[in-house]
């Protein structure tokens, strides 16, 4: 169980099953879960809730996941706060590039126990 005082995780992804499926496992653990299903709707809940994770899907309509990702990095405010990148690409580019922004990255589809798991180091 999660015993963060602020235990907010957002999910930005354009999928609905897959934002039911983390929304499920995420409360499981206690934590609270914030939607969105695009990266403008995103970065205006990142600006309403400052969640302590934000789980971002790259490929989304409006802003996809990268640009959500340079603007909070960029944003003082928001610099801080962890982002795991959901990718269905297969590219060990991204993963390096993203490291080196503080970015962790998870494969889809989504494995329950790695992304439990990855939550739980990132928030650590």
């Amino acid at each position: 169980m999660a015993k963060k005082k602020n235990n907010k995780v957002l999910v930005a992804e354009d999928d609905p099953g897959v934002v039911k499926l983390m929304k499920k496992i995420l409360s499981d653990e206690g934590y609270g879960v914030e939607t969105a299903e695009n990266g403008l709707a995103a970065m205006d809940q990142v600006r309403k809730s400052k969640p302590c994770l934000i789980v971002l899907d790259i490929m989304m309509p409006e802003m996809n996941g990268y640009e959500v990702c340079r603007s909070l990095k960029f944003d003082s405010p928001y610099k801080d706060i962890p982002i795991l990148l959901l990718t269905a690409r297969d590219q060990e580019i991204d993963a390096r590039i993203g490291k080196l922004m503080g970015i962790h990255y998870l494969q889809k589809p989504l494995n329950r126990e790695v992304f439990l798991a990855t939550v739980r180091q990132i928030l650590k």
